[in-house]
């Protein structure tokens, strides 16, 4: 039988080459079940580096946010809150005049200031004070609690130590190979997972927090993104995911990137470690590559 993911295989091989990253990687979930996975290249461009495996964990970037967004979901779920609560209402520890009357709809759409106060605290770690605020938990320990430990996501870490299987990526001014190592607590930019466990999480969306036959998420959680998406103008990220016609996704600034197809019950990852151009056009690219071969895949099972 043919391979039906050949071209998007032969597309990440040309992304790889075409922006000039050390390391790539595809996952394709479909029906719960692992149907395509492929590996390329080293962790970096040196001698002696690591090369690619199912254990190599890439870092995230801006797909954080969806994990951000998240946590900020059951936060408010599970505390009652309303979800165009002004945050300085529950976030105590910034000045009121900081904090700009955003509301928690501002910070799930990405809309209002991207940065508060003269330290220029970003988004994403206002949203993780309210987060504390409602749940005395971080991010991280939200999503790990949640999420990371009951579906045995092993690698997946807000990496706050060195170890050998993060790929460095090329994203520093100088361009040399880097790894990033920032706070546990879940804002910063060091979220790095496998391309396995990146796919799990665009599956957990998929199906609505119901995964192996435990529903991990409540019913709350979702209702509250569907209710944005209903209400939010198209282009902003809603809870971290842009929302399609065909497809939902998330990518990041290297270059990883994770689609759902809620048509095939499918969820594409690629993963690669340097990013420098034409993003619209690559996760456009790619997502109506993806929905090809599976057009493919569906035909040859028939």
């Amino acid at each position: 039988m043919s391979d039906p993911f050949q071209n998007l295989v032969s597309y990440t091989q040309a992304s790889q080459e075409k922006y000039g990253a050390s390391a790539s990687a595809l996952f394709i979930i479909q029906d719960g079940h692992a149907i395509r996975e492929w590996y390329s290249g080293q962790h970096h461009f040196k001698s002696g580096a690591l090369p690619v495996t199912r254990d190599s964990m890439f870092n995230l970037y801006s797909i954080r946010k969806s994990y951000v967004g998240m946590a900020t979901a059951i936060a408010v779920t599970e505390g009652n809150i309303s979800i165009d609560t002004v945050v300085s209402d529950i976030v105590k520890d910034m000045p009121t005049s900081d904090l700009k009357g955003v509301t928690i709809r501002d910070l799930a759409t990405k809309t209002n200031a991207k940065y508060f106060g003269p330290q220029r605290i970003e988004r994403e770690e206002v949203a993780g004070k309210l987060i504390k605020a409602i749940t005395g938990k971080t991010i991280s320990q939200l999503i790990t609690e949640r999420v990371f430990k009951p579906l045995e996501l092993n690698h997946s870490e807000w990496v706050s130590v060195p170890y050998s299987n993060l790929v460095c990526d090329f994203q520093a001014a100088d361009g040399y190979a880097s790894i990033r190592i920032e706070s546990d607590e879940g804002h910063d930019r060091n979220l790095y997972a496998s391309a396995k466990d990146l796919a799990m999480w665009g599956y957990l969306h998929l199906l609505q927090g119901a995964v192996h036959d435990q529903q991990l998420l409540s019913n709350e959680v979702f209702r509250l993104i569907n209710q944005l998406r209903a209400e939010t103008q198209d282009q902003h990220r809603i809870f971290g995911w842009y929302f399609q016609e065909k497809w939902f996704y998330a990518s990041g600034a290297a270059g990883c990137h994770c689609v759902v197809i809620p048509e095939f019950n499918a969820v594409g990852v690629r993963m690669l470690n340097k990013y420098t151009e034409n993003y619209s056009e690559d996760q456009t690219m790619f997502n109506e590559t993806f929905y090809e071969c599976l057009g493919l895949y569906f035909h040859e099972k028939d």
